[in-house]
Protein backbone atom coordinates (compact mmCIF):
# COMPACT_ATOMS: atom_id res chain seq x y z
CA UNK A 1 0.00 0.00 0.00
CA UNK A 2 1.81 3.33 -0.79
CA UNK A 3 1.22 6.73 0.59
CA UNK A 4 -2.55 7.74 -0.29
CA UNK A 5 -4.91 10.75 1.31
CA UNK A 6 -6.88 10.01 3.97
CA UNK A 7 -10.44 9.84 3.98
CA UNK A 8 -12.89 12.68 4.86
CA UNK A 9 -13.43 12.87 8.76
CA UNK A 10 -17.11 12.32 8.08
CA UNK A 11 -18.07 9.53 4.91
CA UNK A 12 -21.09 7.48 4.12
CA UNK A 13 -20.69 4.10 5.38
CA UNK A 14 -21.12 3.25 1.70
CA UNK A 15 -18.42 4.89 0.45
CA UNK A 16 -15.82 2.26 1.94
CA UNK A 17 -14.81 -0.41 -0.69
CA UNK A 18 -11.79 -2.79 -0.33
CA UNK A 19 -9.25 -0.64 -0.58
CA UNK A 20 -10.77 1.40 2.04
CA UNK A 21 -10.60 -0.80 5.35
CA UNK A 22 -7.04 0.52 5.60
CA UNK A 23 -6.01 4.01 5.20
CA UNK A 24 -2.54 5.55 5.35
CA UNK A 25 0.79 3.84 4.28
CA UNK A 26 3.17 1.00 4.80
CA UNK A 27 6.58 1.40 3.31
CA UNK A 28 7.59 -0.75 0.47
CA UNK A 29 7.94 -4.26 1.55
CA UNK A 30 5.46 -3.99 4.50
CA UNK A 31 2.13 -4.79 2.35
CA UNK A 32 1.37 -7.65 4.41
CA UNK A 33 0.67 -5.84 6.90
CA UNK A 34 -1.37 -3.76 5.61
CA UNK A 35 -3.68 -6.97 4.15
CA UNK A 36 -3.33 -8.04 7.93
CA UNK A 37 -5.17 -4.95 9.78
CA UNK A 38 -7.60 -4.50 6.47
CA UNK A 39 -8.83 -8.08 7.56
CA UNK A 40 -9.74 -7.09 11.16
CA UNK A 41 -11.86 -3.92 10.14
CA UNK A 42 -13.45 -6.26 6.99
CA UNK A 43 -14.46 -8.48 9.41
CA UNK A 44 -16.08 -6.20 11.82
CA UNK A 45 -13.84 -7.88 14.91
CA UNK A 46 -12.69 -4.21 15.70
CA UNK A 47 -15.18 -0.94 15.14
CA UNK A 48 -12.04 0.99 14.69
CA UNK A 49 -8.40 0.66 14.83
CA UNK A 50 -4.76 2.23 13.90
CA UNK A 51 -1.45 0.85 13.95
CA UNK A 52 1.76 2.23 13.38
CA UNK A 53 5.36 1.13 13.50
CA UNK A 54 8.48 2.58 13.90
CA UNK A 55 11.70 0.61 12.40
CA UNK A 56 14.93 1.92 12.63
CA UNK A 57 14.04 5.29 12.93
CA UNK A 58 11.63 4.66 9.67
CA UNK A 59 8.16 5.06 10.02
CA UNK A 60 7.14 1.87 8.01
CA UNK A 61 3.80 1.74 9.34
CA UNK A 62 0.93 4.10 9.60
CA UNK A 63 -2.23 2.63 9.58
CA UNK A 64 -6.29 3.52 10.30
CA UNK A 65 -9.07 1.77 9.40
CA UNK A 66 -13.03 1.50 10.94
CA UNK A 67 -14.84 3.97 12.51
CA UNK A 68 -14.67 6.37 15.48
CA UNK A 69 -18.04 5.12 17.25
CA UNK A 70 -20.90 2.80 17.25
CA UNK A 71 -22.66 5.18 14.73
CA UNK A 72 -20.28 3.80 11.88
CA UNK A 73 -20.79 7.99 10.43
CA UNK A 74 -17.28 9.18 11.59
CA UNK A 75 -13.89 7.48 9.56
CA UNK A 76 -11.20 6.92 12.31
CA UNK A 77 -7.91 9.22 11.19
CA UNK A 78 -4.27 9.42 11.93
CA UNK A 79 -4.49 12.14 14.25
CA UNK A 80 -7.68 10.53 16.66
CA UNK A 81 -6.89 9.57 19.95
CA UNK A 82 -8.82 7.03 22.20
CA UNK A 83 -8.64 6.00 26.05
CA UNK A 84 -6.06 3.20 26.15
CA UNK A 85 -6.69 1.96 29.26
CA UNK A 86 -3.68 0.20 30.84
CA UNK A 87 -1.04 1.24 27.92
CA UNK A 88 -1.20 4.42 30.50
CA UNK A 89 1.22 1.80 32.77
CA UNK A 90 3.60 2.05 30.42
CA UNK A 91 3.52 5.87 29.60
CA UNK A 92 3.81 6.31 33.47
CA UNK A 93 6.66 3.78 33.29
CA UNK A 94 8.37 6.09 31.21
CA UNK A 95 7.24 8.97 32.85
CA UNK A 96 9.32 7.33 36.43
CA UNK A 97 12.29 6.93 34.12
CA UNK A 98 12.41 10.50 33.24
CA UNK A 99 12.62 11.08 37.24
CA UNK A 100 14.36 8.62 38.29
CA UNK A 101 17.50 9.76 35.12
CA UNK A 102 16.52 13.48 36.70
CA UNK A 103 17.99 12.47 40.11
CA UNK A 104 13.77 12.97 41.59
CA UNK A 105 14.25 9.43 43.26
CA UNK A 106 15.91 5.79 42.97
CA UNK A 107 14.29 2.38 41.43
CA UNK A 108 15.97 1.02 45.18
CA UNK A 109 14.73 3.98 47.59
CA UNK A 110 11.75 2.73 49.62
CA UNK A 111 9.10 4.53 49.12
CA UNK A 112 8.51 5.65 52.99
CA UNK A 113 11.68 7.74 52.31
CA UNK A 114 9.89 9.71 49.49
CA UNK A 115 6.13 9.33 51.41
CA UNK A 116 6.88 8.66 55.02
CA UNK A 117 3.32 7.92 55.50
CA UNK A 118 3.41 4.80 52.94
CA UNK A 119 5.28 2.57 55.97
CA UNK A 120 2.06 2.46 57.47
CA UNK A 121 1.27 -1.87 57.92
CA UNK A 122 4.02 -3.53 57.35
CA UNK A 123 5.26 -1.07 54.07
CA UNK A 124 8.05 0.76 55.22
CA UNK A 125 10.37 -1.64 53.00
CA UNK A 126 8.62 -1.26 49.65
CA UNK A 127 10.90 -0.18 47.57
CA UNK A 128 10.08 2.35 44.39
CA UNK A 129 10.80 -0.30 42.04
CA UNK A 130 8.91 -2.95 43.91
CA UNK A 131 6.10 -0.59 43.61
CA UNK A 132 6.00 0.21 39.82
CA UNK A 133 6.73 -3.71 39.37
CA UNK A 134 3.07 -4.29 41.17
CA UNK A 135 4.36 -6.11 44.12
CA UNK A 136 3.70 -3.80 47.10
CA UNK A 137 -0.09 -5.90 47.49
CA UNK A 138 -2.06 -2.55 46.97
CA UNK A 139 -4.01 -4.08 43.98
CA UNK A 140 -6.89 -3.41 46.03
CA UNK A 141 -7.77 -0.50 48.42
CA UNK A 142 -10.44 0.21 50.55
CA UNK A 143 -11.51 3.82 49.74
CA UNK A 144 -14.56 3.91 47.63
CA UNK A 145 -13.34 5.44 44.06
CA UNK A 146 -16.22 6.96 42.13
CA UNK A 147 -15.73 8.79 38.67
CA UNK A 148 -16.53 12.17 40.72
CA UNK A 149 -13.43 11.33 43.12
CA UNK A 150 -11.18 9.94 40.97
CA UNK A 151 -9.06 12.91 40.19
CA UNK A 152 -8.92 13.59 44.33
CA UNK A 153 -5.19 12.46 44.62
CA UNK A 154 -5.45 13.70 48.38
CA UNK A 155 -7.94 11.35 49.67
CA UNK A 156 -6.95 8.26 47.20
CA UNK A 157 -2.88 8.41 48.11
CA UNK A 158 -3.63 8.90 52.04
CA UNK A 159 -5.90 5.66 51.71
CA UNK A 160 -3.09 3.73 49.71
CA UNK A 161 -0.77 5.22 52.24
CA UNK A 162 -2.64 3.42 55.53
CA UNK A 163 -3.85 0.71 53.03
CA UNK A 164 -3.16 -2.95 54.51
CA UNK A 165 -1.03 -5.00 51.79
CA UNK A 166 -3.57 -7.82 49.80
CA UNK A 167 -0.38 -9.50 50.21
CA UNK A 168 3.19 -9.61 51.66
CA UNK A 169 4.91 -7.26 49.68
CA UNK A 170 7.64 -8.63 47.13
CA UNK A 171 6.33 -11.89 47.39
CA UNK A 172 4.16 -11.73 44.29
CA UNK A 173 2.68 -9.18 41.63
CA UNK A 174 -0.83 -8.51 41.18
CA UNK A 175 -2.44 -5.95 38.38
CA UNK A 176 -2.59 -2.46 40.33
CA UNK A 177 -5.00 -1.74 37.56
CA UNK A 178 -5.65 1.79 39.11
CA UNK A 179 -3.37 2.02 41.64
CA UNK A 180 -0.27 1.87 40.47
CA UNK A 181 -1.25 6.11 38.48
CA UNK A 182 -1.94 7.16 41.95
CA UNK A 183 1.76 5.40 43.41
CA UNK A 184 3.71 6.43 40.71
CA UNK A 185 1.97 10.81 40.54
CA UNK A 186 2.77 11.08 44.17
CA UNK A 187 6.56 9.45 44.07
CA UNK A 188 6.77 12.74 41.44
CA UNK A 189 4.90 15.44 43.31
CA UNK A 190 6.94 14.62 46.36
CA UNK A 191 9.85 15.22 44.90
CA UNK A 192 9.34 17.81 42.21
CA UNK A 193 10.69 21.09 42.96
CA UNK A 194 7.17 22.15 41.52
CA UNK A 195 5.30 19.28 43.11
CA UNK A 196 3.84 18.52 39.72
CA UNK A 197 1.53 15.53 39.82
CA UNK A 198 2.34 12.66 37.20
CA UNK A 199 -0.03 14.23 34.50
CA UNK A 200 1.65 17.55 34.17
CA UNK A 201 5.18 16.09 34.70
CA UNK A 202 4.39 13.72 31.53
CA UNK A 203 2.96 17.35 29.66
CA UNK A 204 5.43 19.03 30.67
CA UNK A 205 8.73 17.20 30.10
CA UNK A 206 7.63 14.58 27.48
CA UNK A 207 4.74 15.10 25.74
CA UNK A 208 5.10 18.84 24.96
CA UNK A 209 8.67 18.75 23.94
CA UNK A 210 8.02 15.53 21.92
CA UNK A 211 5.02 16.98 20.11
CA UNK A 212 2.78 13.96 20.41
CA UNK A 213 -0.36 13.35 21.32
CA UNK A 214 -0.49 11.39 24.43
CA UNK A 215 -2.45 12.80 27.54
CA UNK A 216 -2.35 11.57 31.01
CA UNK A 217 -5.57 13.69 31.81
CA UNK A 218 -6.69 15.62 28.59
CA UNK A 219 -7.09 19.27 28.68
CA UNK A 220 -10.42 20.72 28.15
CA UNK A 221 -9.02 22.89 24.68
CA UNK A 222 -8.20 19.37 23.13
CA UNK A 223 -10.53 18.92 19.94
CA UNK A 224 -13.21 16.18 21.23
CA UNK A 225 -14.45 15.62 17.84
CA UNK A 226 -11.22 13.67 17.12
CA UNK A 227 -11.52 11.25 20.09
CA UNK A 228 -12.72 7.58 19.17
CA UNK A 229 -15.24 6.46 21.74
CA UNK A 230 -15.05 2.65 23.33
CA UNK A 231 -17.72 0.14 22.59
CA UNK A 232 -17.36 -1.77 25.57
CA UNK A 233 -18.33 -5.10 27.05
CA UNK A 234 -20.41 -5.95 29.76
CA UNK A 235 -20.06 -8.85 32.56
CA UNK A 236 -22.45 -10.79 30.60
CA UNK A 237 -20.61 -10.98 27.50
CA UNK A 238 -17.54 -12.51 29.17
CA UNK A 239 -19.48 -15.44 29.21
CA UNK A 240 -21.52 -15.50 26.19
CA UNK A 241 -18.37 -14.76 24.30
CA UNK A 242 -15.50 -16.02 26.61
CA UNK A 243 -12.60 -16.26 24.17
CA UNK A 244 -9.24 -16.20 26.28
CA UNK A 245 -9.22 -14.82 29.47
CA UNK A 246 -8.83 -17.21 32.28
CA UNK A 247 -12.39 -18.71 33.66
CA UNK A 248 -10.59 -18.41 37.05
CA UNK A 249 -10.34 -14.66 36.66
CA UNK A 250 -13.58 -14.19 34.88
CA UNK A 251 -15.29 -16.14 37.80
CA UNK A 252 -13.34 -14.01 40.63
CA UNK A 253 -14.25 -10.68 39.02
CA UNK A 254 -17.99 -11.86 39.55
CA UNK A 255 -17.61 -12.69 42.89
CA UNK A 256 -17.77 -10.29 46.07
CA UNK A 257 -15.12 -10.35 48.36
CA UNK A 258 -12.28 -11.71 45.98
CA UNK A 259 -9.18 -9.65 45.36
CA UNK A 260 -9.85 -9.60 41.82
CA UNK A 261 -13.42 -8.26 42.46
CA UNK A 262 -11.98 -5.71 44.80
CA UNK A 263 -9.97 -4.84 42.26
CA UNK A 264 -11.82 -4.18 38.93
CA UNK A 265 -14.70 -3.18 40.40
CA UNK A 266 -13.77 -0.24 42.18
CA UNK A 267 -15.43 2.53 40.60
CA UNK A 268 -17.81 0.58 38.55
CA UNK A 269 -19.54 -2.11 39.91
CA UNK A 270 -19.72 -5.07 37.37
CA UNK A 271 -20.32 -2.18 34.54
CA UNK A 272 -17.14 -3.23 32.38
CA UNK A 273 -14.57 -0.89 31.34
CA UNK A 274 -16.49 0.79 28.53
CA UNK A 275 -18.29 2.92 30.77
CA UNK A 276 -14.76 4.63 31.57
CA UNK A 277 -14.72 6.53 28.47
CA UNK A 278 -16.32 9.59 29.42
CA UNK A 279 -15.49 13.40 30.11
CA UNK A 280 -14.72 12.82 33.78
CA UNK A 281 -12.40 10.04 33.19
CA UNK A 282 -10.69 11.78 30.20
CA UNK A 283 -10.10 14.83 32.60
CA UNK A 284 -8.70 12.81 35.67
CA UNK A 285 -4.93 12.39 34.79
CA UNK A 286 -5.41 8.36 35.75
CA UNK A 287 -2.28 6.72 35.26
CA UNK A 288 -2.77 3.65 34.98
CA UNK A 289 -5.43 3.25 33.10
CA UNK A 290 -6.68 6.62 31.91
CA UNK A 291 -4.35 7.50 29.34
CA UNK A 292 -5.38 9.11 25.99
CA UNK A 293 -3.77 8.50 23.02
CA UNK A 294 -2.97 7.97 19.23
CA UNK A 295 -1.28 5.18 17.80
CA UNK A 296 1.16 7.62 16.23
CA UNK A 297 1.72 9.21 19.63
CA UNK A 298 2.42 6.04 21.29
CA UNK A 299 4.46 4.79 19.15
CA UNK A 300 6.67 8.15 18.51
CA UNK A 301 7.10 8.02 22.86
CA UNK A 302 8.63 4.38 22.59
CA UNK A 303 10.56 5.18 19.81
CA UNK A 304 12.63 7.64 22.10
CA UNK A 305 13.06 4.83 24.18
CA UNK A 306 13.92 2.15 21.63
CA UNK A 307 16.61 4.31 20.18
CA UNK A 308 18.03 4.77 23.82
CA UNK A 309 15.70 7.78 25.61
CA UNK A 310 18.30 10.11 24.80
CA UNK A 311 16.08 13.06 23.64
CA UNK A 312 14.67 12.72 27.49
CA UNK A 313 17.84 12.65 29.22
CA UNK A 314 16.97 8.99 30.22
CA UNK A 315 20.51 7.59 31.53
CA UNK A 316 22.19 4.61 30.42
CA UNK A 317 21.48 2.90 33.81
CA UNK A 318 18.11 3.26 33.84
CA UNK A 319 17.51 1.97 30.27
CA UNK A 320 19.62 -1.08 31.78
CA UNK A 321 17.12 -1.40 34.09
CA UNK A 322 14.46 -0.91 31.96
CA UNK A 323 15.49 -3.40 29.54
CA UNK A 324 16.65 -6.28 31.73
CA UNK A 325 13.52 -6.25 34.07
CA UNK A 326 13.18 -6.42 37.51
CA UNK A 327 13.63 -8.85 39.70
CA UNK A 328 10.94 -11.49 39.83
CA UNK A 329 8.19 -11.93 42.66
CA UNK A 330 10.17 -14.50 45.17
CA UNK A 331 7.08 -16.65 44.79
CA UNK A 332 6.98 -16.54 40.97
CA UNK A 333 5.40 -14.73 38.16
CA UNK A 334 2.01 -15.62 39.06
CA UNK A 335 -0.73 -12.38 38.94
CA UNK A 336 -3.13 -12.65 42.48
CA UNK A 337 -5.70 -11.02 40.50
CA UNK A 338 -5.10 -11.70 36.82
CA UNK A 339 -5.03 -15.75 37.55
CA UNK A 340 -2.34 -16.15 35.14
CA UNK A 341 1.56 -15.73 35.14
CA UNK A 342 2.87 -11.81 34.19
CA UNK A 343 5.84 -10.40 34.69
CA UNK A 344 5.14 -6.77 35.32
CA UNK A 345 8.91 -4.39 35.59
CA UNK A 346 8.99 -0.43 36.26
CA UNK A 347 5.73 0.09 35.21
CA UNK A 348 6.12 -2.03 31.97
CA UNK A 349 5.36 -5.60 30.98
CA UNK A 350 8.09 -7.39 30.27
CA UNK A 351 8.36 -10.99 27.92
CA UNK A 352 8.73 -13.89 29.31
CA UNK A 353 8.36 -17.24 28.31
CA UNK A 354 4.61 -17.44 28.57
CA UNK A 355 4.21 -14.53 25.95
CA UNK A 356 7.06 -13.53 23.70
CA UNK A 357 5.23 -10.49 22.08
CA UNK A 358 8.57 -9.31 20.74
CA UNK A 359 11.26 -10.99 19.06
CA UNK A 360 13.91 -10.09 22.05
CA UNK A 361 13.30 -10.30 25.80
CA UNK A 362 15.01 -6.74 26.13
CA UNK A 363 11.39 -5.30 24.98
CA UNK A 364 9.15 -3.39 27.64
CA UNK A 365 5.58 -1.70 26.77
CA UNK A 366 2.03 -2.83 27.97
CA UNK A 367 -0.95 -4.30 26.85
CA UNK A 368 -4.48 -3.06 28.09
CA UNK A 369 -7.83 -4.68 28.87
CA UNK A 370 -9.56 -4.98 25.06
CA UNK A 371 -6.81 -6.32 22.86
CA UNK A 372 -4.59 -2.81 22.53
CA UNK A 373 -0.46 -3.37 22.86
CA UNK A 374 2.38 -1.23 22.91
CA UNK A 375 5.72 -1.25 23.28
CA UNK A 376 9.78 -0.71 22.68
CA UNK A 377 12.31 -2.82 21.77
CA UNK A 378 15.92 -1.20 21.93
CA UNK A 379 17.30 -4.60 20.19
CA UNK A 380 16.01 -4.65 17.11
CA UNK A 381 14.92 -0.80 16.80
CA UNK A 382 11.48 -1.54 16.99
CA UNK A 383 8.16 0.86 18.21
CA UNK A 384 4.80 -0.62 18.30
CA UNK A 385 1.58 0.67 19.04
CA UNK A 386 -1.87 -1.09 18.06
CA UNK A 387 -5.72 -0.09 19.63
CA UNK A 388 -8.77 -0.25 18.94
CA UNK A 389 -12.11 1.25 20.07
CA UNK A 390 -13.78 -2.60 20.48
CA UNK A 391 -12.94 -3.74 23.27
CA UNK A 392 -12.46 -7.44 23.25
CA UNK A 393 -12.63 -10.29 25.96
CA UNK A 394 -9.29 -12.15 25.81
CA UNK A 395 -5.75 -11.48 27.81
CA UNK A 396 -2.58 -10.46 25.55
CA UNK A 397 -1.96 -11.51 22.50
CA UNK A 398 -5.78 -10.40 21.09
CA UNK A 399 -6.20 -12.42 17.55
CA UNK A 400 -6.89 -8.81 16.06
CA UNK A 401 -3.65 -7.47 16.75
CA UNK A 402 -1.71 -10.01 17.10
CA UNK A 403 -2.34 -10.79 13.17
CA UNK A 404 -0.59 -7.29 12.09
CA UNK A 405 2.16 -8.01 14.46
CA UNK A 406 3.21 -11.23 13.05
CA UNK A 407 2.66 -10.05 9.51
CA UNK A 408 5.50 -7.28 10.30
CA UNK A 409 7.98 -9.42 12.08
CA UNK A 410 7.48 -11.64 9.14
CA UNK A 411 8.21 -8.55 6.69
CA UNK A 412 10.94 -8.13 9.12
CA UNK A 413 12.51 -11.62 8.55
CA UNK A 414 12.45 -10.96 4.73
CA UNK A 415 13.63 -7.24 5.05
CA UNK A 416 16.75 -8.58 6.77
Amino acid sequence: MSQQALSPRSVEPSRFNDDDWARGHVAAGFEPVAHAFAATIRSGAALGAACTIIHRGETVVDLQGGWQDRSRQVAWQGDDIALVYSLTKGVTGMAAAVAVSRGLFAYEEPVADIWPEFAAQGKGAVTVGEALSEQAGLAAIDFKLTLDTMDDEDAICAAIARQKPNWTPGDYAGNHAYTLGWIASELIRRRDPQRRSLGRFFAEEIAAPLGIDVFIGLDESFDRSRIARIAGFGVPDLFLHHTTMPWPLTIRMCLPGTLAFRTLNNPLLLQGPGALDCEAFWRAGQGAAGGMASARGLAALYQVFAEGGERLGITRAVMNKISSGHRYPRKGLKDRILALDMYYSHGFEKPFADWEYARSRNAFGSFAVGGSLAYADPEDEVAYAWITNQLGTGKWDDPREKIVRDAFYACLENRS
